[in-house]
Formats: C-alpha cells, sequence, structure tokens
C-alpha cells in the first residue's frame, strides 16, 4: 500500500472514530400518558449496550408497568407481559457509579434478584425501574443511610444462616422466630435488624469491612432538591436519567395499585431509539456529558 493511500485509509479510520463519538443514541418510552425521553450513560457500558439492543429488536414494545410504588420507584422490562413468551433468562455484571450516579428522581436503574441468592448483585437481564422517590433533609438521609445499611447486612446475614455453618446465629434468629409464632403482636422485624447490627463484628469477620459511605454533598443537595431513593445507592446499577416528560413519572406512580403493588389498569410502553449529535442533546435537554 503506498504512503498516501495508507495515509487517507487511516485519515477515513480517525474520522469515522470521531463522528462514531460525536452522536449517542437516545431511548423515548412512549407511554399513555405521554412521552419520557432518557439518557444511558456510556460508563455503565454493558447496561447501556444491553437495553439498546432489546429496544432494537422491539422486546420492550408493549411491556407493561408491574410494579408501581409512589414515593419510591416506578418498575417494568419484564419481557413476559409483552409479545415474548417468557423474560430475560441472564444477570449482566454490576456497574456501580455511586461517585456519579444516584437514585434521584428520573434516574433509571437496573433491578435484580436479592443478596442471599445474587451475592454479587449482578442486574436483571431486561428489568428495570424508574426513580419516583421524595425529598430527604438531613435527618431524613441519616434514617435512609440506616436502611442502605440495613439492606446490606441482611444480605450478607441470609447468606450465613442459609449456609448452615452458623448455629449460634441461626439459634438467635429462631428464637425471635418462635416468639413471633406465640405473639403476633410480638415486633419481629425490630428484633430482626438489632439482631442483624448486633451481629456485625461476625459479618465483617466473614466478609470484610462494611463501613456506610454516608452521602457527599452534591448528593445530600439532590435528594433535598429533586428528591430520589437514596438508601439504594451502591445497591443497584443506575445506568440512565429521564431528561425530558418527568412528569410522566408522576402519573404513574401515582396511579392505583392492588396489594402487590400492580396497576389496576394496565400501563405499557414502547421504546424507540434515535441517534444524537451529542451537542445536540446537550442543547435541547440541558445534559452535560462527563468529563473523562
Amino acid at each position: 500500500m503506498s504512503t498516501l493511500k495508507h495515509f487517507l485509509l487511516l485519515f477515513l479510520l480517525a474520522f469515522m472514530a470521531f463522528s462514531c463519538a460525536e452522536t449517542d443514541e437516545i431511548v423515548v418510552i412512549e407511554t399513555p400518558y405521554g412521552d419520557m425521553t432518557a439518557i444511558l450513560y456510556d460508563d455503565t457500558p454493558i447496561h447501556k449496550a444491553n437495553f439498546l439492543k432489546l429496544a432494537k429488536e422491539g422486546k420492550y414494545d408493549s411491556v407493561l408497568f408491574h410494579r408501581v410504588i409512589e414515593e419510591f420507584m416506578i418498575q417494568t422490562g419484564d419481557l413476559s407481559t409483552g409479545t415474548e413468551e417468557k423474560g430475560a433468562n441472564y444477570r449482566l455484571e454490576a456497574e456501580f457509579r455511586p461517585e456519579r450516579y444516584i437514585h434521584k428522581k428520573g434516574g433509571i436503574a437496573a433491578a435484580r434478584m436479592g443478596d442471599a441468592s445474587n451475592p454479587l448483585k449482578e442486574s436483571s437481564g431486561s428489568q428495570f425501574y424508574i426513580i419516583h422517590g421524595k425529598t430527604f433533609d438531613e435527618e431524613g438521609l441519616l434514617e435512609r443511610a440506616d436502611r442502605r445499611q440495613y439492606l446490606k447486612l441482611y444480605g450478607f446475614f441470609e447468606r450465613m444462616l442459609k449456609s448452615k455453618r452458623y448455629p449460634e446465629l441461626t439459634e438467635k434468629y429462631y428464637y425471635h422466630v418462635g416468639q413471633l409464632e406465640e405473639d403476633s403482636t410480638y415486633d419481629f422485624n425490630k428484633a430482626q435488624k438489632e439482631l442483624i447490627f448486633n451481629s456485625l463484628p461476625v459479618i465483617e469477620k466473614r466478609f470484610g469491612p462494611q463501613p456506610d459511605p454516608g452521602f457527599e454533598q452534591w448528593a445530600k443537595d439532590i435528594y433535598a432538591t429533586d428528591g430520589g431513593a437514596p438508601h439504594l445507592d451502591g445497591e443497584y446499577t443506575v445506568f440512565g436519567q429521564v431528561l425530558e416528560g418527568i412528569e410522566v413519572i408522576d402519573e404513574i406512580a401515582t396511579t392505583e395499585t392492588d396489594a402487590r403493588d400492580r396497576p389496576t389498569s394496565e400501563i405499557r410502553m414502547n421504546v424507540r431509539v434515535v441517534k444524537m449529535k451529542k451537542s445536540e442533546i446537550e442543547q435541547k435537554y440541558g445534559y452535560q456529558y462527563p468529563q473523562q
């Protein structure tokens, strides 16, 4: 190959790479209450690629919002509620970025199984939720941090019980179970929480130090104004954010639900992918791509 042809080839490849880097694909989630336009994060590439693939293949079309809890989240993505015969049978590696992406209102995060059966906190292959949430002051965030720590320790505690290698913990746990069986007014939840926190030395001996990181000031400011679900930070993968149509979340979150948190009237979605220049996305939606 001549020097000129080699140079032109390198230039073309560089131009193509530059052009691709300057565009992005946003997603539009269409619902009976209106559309939500969202960005998916480049630095959660596994989740972004998986979502875009499912959306482009039409797998998300006609899928239900099957779990809705006001001031918490709206969940969807179970492919078996749409045109597919069954749901996704694979998991995705966790991509936690709590130093950058938190569970603020409009955040898109991956659903997952609990820690006991999913110690690596891997994400569902298709199910996701969009945060509705509520605002929190300093005291409220302290309570949420306590809740987050409890949920994390509970996952470890449950794994230890199932292993049958910690008879003392098992005995203490079933003591409280017996108390509840004898007296329906017994506060089992409180007793279980105390047992788990008192078992912290044993848990840390098995799984290593388990400090709670608290919340950075920038996160506190967001939770005090926009609101969200802070107790999930660092436990579930946040991989996108609604940029437009935030009011649609309010509409879905406040719909009537049954005892299982399922909307009494079906709410289905369609998802389409739109390719745009990054500069256009920033200008139109006010989104700022993070500095690498």
